[in-house]
């Protein structure tokens, strides 16, 4: 099974969402930013490595929020709490904090549709 680890930031306002850019897989859907867990790397580590390499943030992983699972994935939610930014987007083309309520107003991946279900109002 292949595991992905998720960003979950809350902010005043929401929660974070960026939108895959269009020369990634489902473009124009909306996601906790993340992405797959390499061989040899704990959950945060690879939370860490991908918010880096794709919106140049600089994170501390906290507890797992929630997970999910699709097809032969498995999605880990994890909150957290940027260090070092603003994030640069560099292969999502937009960023929003959206209310909870107005989550799933969002298209978005059935991984991340779970794991909205299992945030607090």
């Amino acid at each position: 099974m292949l595991v992905v680890a998720a960003a979950i930031l809350r902010e005043d306002q929401g929660y974070w969402l960026v939108r895959r850019g269009p020369h990634q897989r489902h473009p124009g859907m909306w996601e906790f930013p993340g992405g797959k867990v390499e061989a040899g790397e704990t959950s945060a580590q690879a939370l860490q490595r991908e918010l880096w390499e794709e919106l140049g943030l600089k994170v501390r992983v906290g507890p797992l929020l929630g997970t999910a699972y699709h097809l032969e994935i498995e999605m880990q939610a994890y909150q957290i709490e940027i260090e070092e930014g603003p994030a640069q987007l560099r292969e999502h083309d937009e960023q929003a904090v959206v209310p909870r309520e107005r989550l799933l107003d969002y298209p978005m991946t059935e991984l991340d549709q779970q794991i909205v279900q299992q945030l607090p109002l």
